[in-house]
């Protein structure tokens, strides 16, 4: 079993070491794609020929979000990696890491179908805000939809779990989907703690995310005052890209030392098999 404070400190070590270079990854292809992304419909207004441009835009700044974090897997798994032969290497694992993330997107969608078809069926629709209307729905068919919806989340958090090292066995390993069976076995023993790490996770990016924007709003409306809300919208689009893009950071940095502290449990425990 892989002990998840020692990859915990590891993590901290290549944070304070490699500051720098995945400082600078995260510039390139988080922070700066985020911020055109969110000047899109704020301060650069957009006319009716160039909507369209938008998804491709922000579909642009997700691959870049994937070349960053295969970027940062490099640099965190080998201390001989650098900012250029990580993103080199990202580079060339763009494409497979593309592949799994788009089967796993689609297994994702599969997985909530059948609670929406029972959502269907109950009679249950949706308002013009997007919020179910469950006036009219029967009791029978929304609980069970409930209770597909509840059994697929619980699935998926044990899923994302037991893919912490999905990125790193693409990196080093050079694997495509199979990088998905090899995660689970990499995984094995310590799904329950790396649940507990990806609730603890989601919990601190939340409540910080949720404070800093709310302060910032308040003073950027403060300063450019009430009448420049696209302006407001903006400083907390730029507050908000700058958090995920930290927390990403730690993030692909703690699934790298994972992957590579499992890589050696696996090592050490070889003999004895």
């Amino acid at each position: 079993m892989v002990r998840i404070g020692d990859v915990w400190d590891r993590t901290v070590d290549v944070l304070r070491g490699r500051a720098a270079i995945l400082t600078g990854i995260v510039v390139l292809t988080l922070v700066l794609p985020g911020i055109v992304a969110g000047a899109l419909g704020t301060i650069v207004p957009l006319s009716d020929p160039f909507v369209v441009a938008v998804p491709l835009i922000r579909l642009g700044a997700l691959v870049l979000l994937v070349l960053g974090v295969l970027a940062m897997t490099a640099v965190a798994s080998d201390p001989a990696v650098d900012r250029a032969q990580g993103l080199r290497i990202a580079g060339r694992r763009l494409l497979p890491a593309l592949g799994v993330l788009t089967a796993l997107v689609l297994a994702a969608i599969a997985l909530f179908i059948p609670a929406a078809a029972l959502f269907r069926l109950s009679g249950a629709t949706l308002s013009g805000a997007g919020t179910p209307d469950m006036s009219h729905a029967v009791p029978g068919y929304a609980a069970g939809a409930g209770l597909l919806v509840l059994l697929a989340g619980l699935f998926g958090l044990w899923l994302s779990a037991r893919i912490v090292p999905l990125f790193g066995i693409v990196v080093n390993e050079r694997r495509g989907f199979g990088a998905l069976r090899r995660s689970l076995t990499l995984t094995r023993g310590s799904t329950l703690k790396l649940i507990g790490v990806l609730i603890l996770y989601f919990l601190v990016t939340t409540v910080v995310m949720l404070a800093a924007t709310s302060v910032v709003g308040v003073i950027a409306r403060l300063v450019l005052g009430g009448d420049a809300p696209a302006g407001v919208a903006f400083v907390v689009a730029v507050v908000r890209t700058l958090i995920s893009a930290g927390a990403t950071m730690v993030q692909s940095v703690f699934y790298a030392r994972f992957y590579v502290a499992a890589v050696e449990r696996e090592q050490r425990m070889a003999p004895l098999a």
